[in-house]
């Protein structure tokens, strides 16, 4: 094959590829906008982790939300039936946003990743992710800022 040729069809793969990638990370996340936000305490409805999909309601493993006043998302996680963990999505290597998954938050700038507990499992970041209290009733999901 001549070095042209395999460089050409070499790069379209990866591209494809990467397509493909960038497709799955984007598909599903939705930021919420339906929050009450203070200085002090954002509140979300429960059912803002239920979403509809072909008439039917599925249950989100987590929430995206941009309050106003902070430069990077925050995800919130539904660890158990009435568990949530509430984080920063601004990796603590050097501060690039995370992409957020059902069990995992990566770094797209040097890798590093974050549990759904905010913990890291992959350098190269070594602090885990700025958390926030977050409190619920039957109703409501309480971030306390």
């Amino acid at each position: 094959m001549e070095r042209r040729t395999f460089i050409k069809n070499t790069c379209m793969v990866a591209g494809i590829g990467s397509m493909s990638w960038l497709l799955q990370a984007c598909a599903g996340h939705k930021y919420i906008t339906d929050f009450a936000s203070t200085s002090t305490k954002i509140t979300i409805k429960k059912s803002s982790f239920i979403r509809i999909k072909k008439g039917e309601p599925v249950q989100q493993k987590f929430i995206l939300l941009k309050p106003d006043n902070f430069q990077f998302p925050l995800v919130v996680y539904k660890l158990q039936e009435n568990e949530y963990r509430t984080l920063l999505l601004q990796c603590t290597h050097q501060g690039c946003e995370l992409t957020p998954y059902e069990t995992t938050m990566v770094c797209p700038c040097h890798g590093a990743e974050f549990n759904r507990k905010g913990e890291v499992t992959q350098g190269p970041a070594d602090t885990n992710l700025k958390f926030f209290i977050t409190t619920h009733d039957d109703e409501n999901i309480y971030i306390q800022l």
